[in-house]
């Protein structure tokens, strides 16, 4: 009976991986269309905004910088695990930056659509599992999984590290706790997330509090963060260079402030009813944060998606990125695949169907456009 447990679960992760790379494929072919008829160069969907910043750094270290409206915009701002990565399989395969950058996305992608499959099985179903995984393939922002960005990574990190946790594979949580500190400062909040019910384990099991397992979770999680924030203060000559370095970028963060002013500007507009859908999207993302809570109990989950759905929305900057992200934020995902999974047969196809659809031309639109995805 294990035994064919064992296999179906494999049959399921291995159909979902199908999927995944299918799905990617398909997006790639978007996006080749998408740019023909904008008249726009298909590989120069692949050379901007963080892929760019991320390629200065593999080639070249930390130190690089330009000056926008006044503000001096440092290549500090982004953590060093992706390019470390990126120059890595650049050297070991000859493949150029950008495209080793890509390589490193789109299998990233894959191992975090196992992972996500695996924790949410354990915490819901293998049926919710598989809706949950295949909504994070096609979220309309996860056409950054074709590109040379961090967030694949930071989301299989995310995945694995709430994964090792609930099986008790404490020192293996703290480790890719550590690593995902490393790779986007969102890190800090799946810090938190471990950190929280170690203590709590800690303080109400006295055995617990001799155990090397739960003192390296606390003291060894945030590590790989405050790494990186250290060596900026020590190349810097400034303990609070790394804020000082995302207060030139306009990332820093202002308790939500300047998202309601981005909000009420359109609210007072010709374009009102971007405002209105707007709220909306912030309603729904609540709205599915209250559904993650009545999913599920298991704590290091609710912290970390509650933490980083907060983290989102008050900080400064390229609001309209806000979508990319919360695609680390999969756990709000599960109340959609909830829902999902209780409709009937012929509707739940329609329903995914449709969600697809979506999700692939939003991203060949938002990919070839000129604003930062």
């Amino acid at each position: 009976m294990k035994m064919d447990l064992k296999n179906m679960r494999n049959s399921k992760v291995g159909s979902l991986l199908t999927i995944y790379f299918v799905i990617r494929v398909i997006s790639f072919s978007t996006f080749w269309v998408a740019a023909h008829f904008r008249h726009r160069h298909f590989l120069t969907i692949f050379a901007r905004w963080d892929a760019q910043w991320y390629e200065s750094i593999a080639q070249n270290g930390y130190g690089f910088s330009v000056v926008e409206k006044g503000q001096v915009h440092s290549n500090e701002a982004f953590f060093p695990l992706f390019p470390i990565l990126e120059k890595f399989v650049h050297e070991l395969s000859h493949l150029g930056l950008l495209t080793s950058g890509v390589l490193i996305s789109v299998i990233c992608g894959g191992w975090a659509t196992v992972m996500i499959f695996k924790i949410t099985e354990v915490l819901t179903n293998s049926n919710i599992a598989l809706i949950t995984s295949f909504l994070w393939i096609i979220y309309p922002i996860a056409y950054v999984d074709n590109l040379a960005y961090s967030e694949t990574l930071f989301t299989a990190l995310v995945a694995t590290t709430l994964y090792c946790w609930h099986r008790a594979a404490i020192k293996s949580a703290t480790l890719f706790a550590f690593l995902a500190g490393l790779t986007r400062p969102t890190g800090l909040a799946l810090v938190v997330a471990i950190a929280i019910p170690a203590i709590y384990e800690m303080a109400t099991n006295p055995r617990s509090r001799r155990s090397f397992s739960y003192n390296f979770a606390i003291f060894a999680s945030g590590s790989g963060w405050l790494a990186y924030i250290l060596y900026l203060s020590h190349k810097n000559n400034s303990l609070f260079s790394y804020f000082s370095v995302q207060s030139n970028w306009g990332n820093g963060l202002d308790g939500g402030r300047h998202f309601l002013i981005w909000i009420s500007n359109y609210l007072f507009s010709r374009n009102w009813y971007l405002g209105i859908l707007l709220l909306m999207a912030l309603a729904l993302g609540l709205y599915l944060l209250v559904g993650l809570y009545k999913s599920t109990q298991f704590a290091p989950i609710l912290i970390f998606a509650t933490l980083l759905f907060i983290l989102t929305f008050s900080t400064q900057g390229y609001f309209g990125s806000k979508a990319r992200y919360l695609l680390p934020d999969f756990p709000l995902l599960i109340p959609i695949a909830v829902s999902i999974k209780n409709m009937k047969r012929r509707d739940k196809f329609i329903a995914l169907g449709l969600l697809s659809l979506l999700g692939l031309t939003f991203g060949a639109i938002a990919a070839t456009g000129h604003g930062p995805p």
